[in-house]
């Protein structure tokens, strides 16, 4: 399986354009290809040179953020730098192309979660503005505070797994943290509207301390991870 990065110019085409293509982003079919030919820019793509051994990810909720996050970090791992993880570009065409039904089903934009209404912070808007803020923040990278990477739907599998992959960890199991970071919505969304959601090293120490104190009520861990 290759990879593939957007075009610059049509990465920006379909940011500016989010508004005017909210019907599409409701289609089960991918649609991408059909609307760069028909603005006239068929070759809105290009091969980054980059071969990974090919792999599905798995259509559903939530239940299979940790596994998906699992088969993309194995699958890329080795493959990619951090620089390339870092660019848009190949997150934006995975989540447009090559797993749009992983997205139309986990980042569907009539589908409302947890982390959007804390996005929201408690502001009314209309479902049309919704609509377009979580396509903003699930399939680009237009999530506020430094939280794009953890944000955008394909982006935020891989890089979970790179903050909280444990290769030393004492039980054998690198993904440990990985799978509990998954299984705890709060302390998800609480470590990442944080800017050291970004440090490795304090991401991993943080997860530690938590799954040892398991009794901690919303209120403490919050309080914990403000600390």
């Amino acid at each position: 399986m290759k990879l593939y990065f957007l075009k610059q110019k049509s990465l920006d085409m379909l940011e500016q354009t989010i508004p005017d293509n909210l019907n599409k982003y409701q289609d089960a079919e991918t649609w991408v290809d059909q609307y760069f030919i028909d603005n006239d820019k068929p070759n809105y793509f290009f091969d980054t040179g980059i071969e990974v051994d090919d792999y599905q990810l798995i259509s559903g909720g939530p239940e299979t953020d940790f596994s998906n996050a699992k088969i993309l970090y194995e699958a890329l791992q080795g493959h990619i730098n951090l620089v390339q993880a870092s660019d848009l570009r190949l997150w934006a065409y995975m989540a447009h192309k090559q797993h749009w039904d992983y997205m139309h089903t986990r980042w569907g934009i009539d589908l409302p979660d947890d982390e959007d209404e804390a996005e929201e912070n408690e502001t009314k808007k209309s479902s049309t503005d919704k609509a377009i803020d979580r396509i903003g923040t699930r399939y680009f990278f237009k999530a506020s505070k430094g939280k794009a990477f953890v944000r955008q739907g394909i982006a935020r599998l891989y890089w979970s797994v790179y903050l909280t992959y444990d290769e030393n960890n004492e039980n054998g199991n690198p993904y440990e943290y990985t799978e509990y970071f998954f299984s705890k919505q709060d302390i998800f969304t609480s470590i990442t509207e944080r800017s050291y959601a970004r440090n490795k090293v304090l991401v991993l120490a943080a997860l530690k301390e938590l799954k040892k104190n398991s009794e901690l009520s919303r209120t403490e861990v919050r309080a914990f991870l403000a600390n």
